[in-house]
């Protein structure tokens, strides 16, 4: 399977890169209540909700996963690619991309 575009690519406007260098990429995502973002991808990266929120995710093989943040609830969330319905919300997060704990193809 081929890799999916960047979650920046689908969602320019939800998906805001704040700052990049060599070591991190840092987005400040935003989406509202119904909102759909098709099949993407993201690096490995550390999720930190501002608002809570519940999203509908749905990996590459199908499998859907409902998931509930609360703000300052920090998280480790490896490489995925999945898309995502935001249920409740407005979401928004800021991810700290860690571009050496990418996998190299």
């Amino acid at each position: 399977m081929n890799k999916p575009p960047d979650a920046t690519e689908v969602d320019p406007d939800g998906h805001r890169i704040v700052f990049e260098n060599e070591h991190v990429r840092i987005l400040e995502v935003r989406g509202d209540p119904g909102t759909e973002l098709p099949m993407h991808s993201h690096r490995p990266r550390v999720v930190v909700p501002v608002g809570p929120y519940r999203i509908k995710s749905v990996d590459a093989d199908g499998t859907e996963t409902v998931i509930d943040r609360r703000p300052g609830d920090a998280s480790w969330v490896e490489e995925e690619h999945h898309s995502a319905t935001v249920l409740i919300g407005p979401t928004h997060v800021i991810e700290v991309e860690v571009k050496s704990a990418a996998k190299t193809a």
